[in-house]
């Protein structure tokens, strides 16, 4: 390849206009041709760069992770769980005693009589309504 015709490649090379093909020529060109100009080898170590970066290969290191969960950390969490529920339920009162309970049923029946007094008291109003109607249905006959 000839000087003009590198020139206007690398022209257009820098202005992002060259094909893969024309930048394969030139990287054959920086390659394979010996005597350059000196305001070109600057070029000639970028393209010869990527011909070198092909070639390299970084080796694959594994990494061993650690896991955070180790069997015995299940372990000390079942024993765990374990004693904290056995705790729980000797300390709590599961069954209430007997006075307890028949101190609830003497408040449950003392709040039933007042539920149902009051309903009561609501039953007699709608009994006077009744007996409205009945007076009033006798009246329009």
């Amino acid at each position: 390849m000839d000087s003009k015709k590198t020139k206007l490649l690398l022209e257009k090379y820098l202005e992002g206009e060259t094909s893969l093909i024309e930048e394969k020529d030139l990287r054959h060109y920086f390659k394979s041709t010996e005597k350059i100009p000196n305001e070109w080898e600057g070029y000639r170590l970028f393209f010869g760069y990527y011909e070198q970066a092909k070639n390299e290969s970084f080796p694959r290191v594994e990494v061993k992770r650690k896991s955070f969960f180790q069997p015995w950390m299940a372990a000390a969490a079942v024993i765990a769980i374990v004693i904290s529920v056995q705790f729980y339920y000797a300390t709590s009162n599961v069954l209430p005693s007997n006075q307890e309970a028949q101190l609830a049923f003497t408040q449950f029946k003392t709040n039933m009589e007042k539920v149902s007094s009051l309903l009561n008291k609501g039953a007699e109003k709608v009994a006077y309504l009744d007996y409205w109607n009945e007076t009033t249905n006798k009246l329009i006959k």
